[in-house]
């Protein structure tokens, strides 16, 4: 009896302990290019007197969309905006190959962030999106993840 009552305990642990990841960021290389949807995560800047400063801005919960049909969401912006993205240029410094517009469209707030503008964009390992915003005197580099 008490054997089977260790055993039971046993497996009650077990299977309670099981974790399951449940992380909102995309894996693997299912999805490719820009369409879809990405979480700032990351935003560095420099004042051109010290390395980039790293700032963690997952909690922000600045989130962008990028649809198939050339069209851009972000939530500073109270209307959709339009975008163009030339995935055959590589994203280096100068290239601009991410443009996004929000013509007749105001700000709802002024974020240092924001994905207005034009900017070299990198995709990195399928989710990872990199930008370089082309308003920056000094390196500032935004980060996001791929949503699920």
């Amino acid at each position: 009896m008490i054997v089977r009552v260790f055993f039971f305990i046993v497996l009650v642990l077990s299977v309670s302990c099981n974790k399951e990841d449940n992380t909102e960021y995309a894996t693997g290389s299912s999805q490719d290019g820009i369409v879809g949807k990405w979480k700032l995560v990351e935003y560095s800047v420099s004042d051109g007197t010290a390395p980039s400063i790293k700032n963690d801005v997952s909690s922000k919960n600045y989130i962008i969309t990028f649809d198939a049909k050339g069209n851009a969401t972000s939530p500073d912006f109270r209307c959709a905006g339009k975008y163009t993205f030339d995935k055959s240029k590589l994203g280096n410094k100068g290239d601009n190959n991410l443009v996004v517009t929000f013509d007749g469209c105001e700000a709802t707030e002024m974020v240092a962030y924001s994905i207005k503008g034009n900017a070299d964009a990198n995709i990195v390992e399928h989710n990872n999106l990199i930008l370089n915003s082309e308003n920056c005197d000094e390196p500032c580099k935004r980060v996001y993840r791929r949503l699920k």
